[in-house]
């Protein structure tokens, strides 16, 4: 290893320590997300889903105590108050037995760390059918049975 080289590897080092340590605690770093639906989901009827992403810390609050029932009625004037401080990925879906491929998640702006992510599905019954995304998580498989939704986490190196 020459003398360049063991310089570049320990300001990498650096970088990363550095990065890691000034690093919002608890952002998102989601990269990639995946979809399956059952043909009994939602008992055989379609599910709207939102995946957000939040950059404010009042709305990660607010956010974290609806139900999707609560969050669905309220989006409209939760755009309106906030914005450029969340960001909706859409989706609707059929009971239909189907897995989507690995879609890349693209975030607005470099500028802005995204503080929390969270899944609400409008399923017809009466439960809270929300979840909140890991930080620590950057590929996550959305699978939408029958009653409810599981999300199952993945490493990116899969």
């Amino acid at each position: 290893m020459t003398a360049a080289s063991s310089l570049k590897t320990l300001t990498e080092k650096n970088d990363s320590m550095l990065s890691d340590f000034f690093a919002p605690k608890g952002g998102v770093t989601l990269e990639e997300v995946m979809l399956s639906t059952e043909e009994d989901m939602n008992d055989r009827g379609a599910v709207k889903v939102h995946m957000i992403v939040v950059y404010e810390q009042e709305l990660v609050e607010e956010l974290m105590k609806m139900s999707a029932y609560h969050y669905f009625r309220s989006i409209d004037q939760l755009i309106k108050d906030h914005p450029d401080k969340i960001k909706i990925f859409e989706w609707e879906l059929v009971a239909k037995k189907r897995i989507t491929p690995w879609q890349k998640v693209e975030y607005p702006s470099d500028h802005m760390t995204p503080l929390a992510g969270y899944i609400f599905a409008k399923y017809s019954g009466t439960g809270e059918y929300r979840a909140k995304i890991p930080p620590s998580y950057k590929k996550v498989k959305i699978t939408f049975e029958r009653k409810n939704f599981r999300v199952d986490y993945e490493d990116k190196n899969d």
